[in-house]
């Protein structure tokens, strides 16, 4: 059958007749096809619309977060910030002010050799030595040879360079060492630096034996003084000394930055940061507007056309922001009297197309500067209109929420046609191969009366009839 079957489609002008019966038979696929389409589009769609939610419920969660702050926000000024820098206020919850003046950064200590001529060899002849070197908390004893492989003597500059090299590898983290050609007469010197700041990580040498007795005898810290290794500076005139330049332990709540040594008097000023916390609701309104552009996207329907979005039969989906609406100018039951119970009375209205804006940006601003834990309490409280707003939204995103029901319903759905077009993928692959065998069939007794037909005739005409 394969024979035949390889015949009709070289040169069975049957062929056309089988792909258009096949294509005819294949109307019911196709409408399964179409159908799952419109479901993986609804699906797709579903996906955005739970995106979108998430987004609004994210950022009421952080707007509410018990360490946000976010309706009184604090912000910091140094009036030198060349020399004072604020990093952190988020432990602070009221505006002040603090005098501060800087007498000296904290400085790492350095330590330095005896210049000594690098070519020449006297360290050696003090034989091979090790010393205790403490940095911090840290203590290693560094040993150094003083001869070559080869027996010969190393220059100084030799063996201060595997005192360094020796160094790094054993307290890398703590320090940093080097050997330095101070002229072009090959002079050298040491230097030996703690990594970090301050008094308690000082470079201190202890034990020293053989050439490192001799080069650390004579090495001294660049400050003479190590206790000035730690910064000093004033808050409010009190002293305090500190080992690094980053404070965080001074002022409650705050840390900031020691950049430089101060001449006067300097501030650094805390005060209610308005402007922030008016783009922290405009943050709010703007994942709100963008959850209610994206459902209204996939729920819209024209009149006009007929055009509508692959939600608009989902009733649930259609009318969430539409409740949401009306729940944010709800009032909030458990203000007190003169107290804020709605959003409309710190400017938020809504427009036409359902989004939300702030009508009265001048009430907003009042709202926030004379009563921002009124404007907080709008945002959450238990009965607030946000806290509502929230809780409705939630149930769409949450596991086993409505979303999630309505996918799984449509993935039932789209395996279900999955399956049904599967089999008719099957149906037509046996249903065209009938035709072809029929067809070819038929073709084959179409050849075979032909060449009938012409053996008549040739009898015909060799008797002359």
């Amino acid at each position: 059958m394969n024979s035949i079957s390889n015949l009709i489609q070289s040169s069975n002008p049957y062929s056309q007749f089988v792909d258009q019966l096949v294509m005819l038979e294949s109307q019911k696929k196709l409408r399964l096809e179409d159908q799952q389409s419109q479901l993986n589009d609804k699906q797709s769609a579903l996906s955005k619309v739970s995106s979108v939610i998430s987004d609004f419920t994210s950022q009421v969660d952080e707007l509410t977060s018990a360490t946000s702050n976010s309706f009184n926000p604090l912000k910091a000024t140094s009036s030198n910030e060349e020399a004072i820098r604020v990093d952190s206020i988020s432990g602070l919850e009221e505006p002040n002010t603090y005098d501060i003046s800087v007498g000296r950064k904290a400085t790492k200590d350095i330590m330095l050799s005896n210049v000594m001529d690098g070519t020449a060899t006297d360290l050696a002849g003090s034989g091979d030595g090790s010393v205790d070197i403490t940095i911090g908390d840290k203590t290693e004893t560094v040993s150094i040879t003083a001869t070559n492989d080869d027996g010969t003597d190393k220059t100084n500059k030799e063996i201060l360079e595997s005192f360094s090299s020796a160094i790094n590898n054993m307290l890398g983290e703590e320090s940093d060492s080097d050997v330095f050609e101070i002229d072009n007469n090959g002079n050298v010197q040491l230097s030996v630096k703690s990594a970090q700041t301050g008094y308690d990580e000082r470079i201190q040498f202890a034990n020293a034996t053989g050439a490192l007795a001799d080069v650390t005898g004579n090495m001294s810290h660049q400050k003479a003084d190590t206790t000035n290794l730690d910064a000093e500076f004033t808050v409010d005139g009190i002293t305090f000394n500190r080992g690094q330049n980053t404070v965080d332990d001074a002022i409650s709540g705050m840390t900031f930055s020691l950049l430089g040594s101060t001449t006067e008097q300097e501030q650094i000023t805390v005060d209610k940061d308005v402007e922030t916390a008016e783009n922290n609701v405009d943050d709010f309104i703007e994942k709100f507007n963008e959850m209610n552009k994206t459902i209204r996207q996939q729920t819209f329907i024209n009149g006009e056309t007929g055009n509508k979005g692959p939600l608009q039969d989902m009733r649930s989906i259609r009318n969430l922001t539409i409740n949401l609406r009306q729940t944010a100018l709800t009032d909030m039951a458990s203000a007190g009297a003169d107290e804020l119970d709605n959003l409309s009375e710190i400017g938020i209205g809504f427009e036409n197309n359902g989004n939300m804006k702030v009508e009265d940006s001048q009430l907003l601003k009042e709202a926030l500067t004379e009563k921002p834990d009124e404007v907080k309490n709008l945002f959450t409280s238990d009965d607030s209109p946000v806290t509502k707003m929230y809780e409705r939204a939630s149930t769409f995103t949450e596991t086993g929420g409505t979303i999630s029901s309505l996918e799984s319903g449509l993935d039932q759905k789209i395996d279900f046609l999955g399956n049904r077009i599967e089999s008719e993928e099957k149906y037509l692959e046996r249903y065209e191969e009938r035709q072809r065998e029929t067809f070819a069939e038929i073709y084959q007794m179409q050849q075979e009366g032909q060449r009938q037909l012409q053996s008549v005739q040739s009898q015909q005409s060799t008797l002359g009839l």
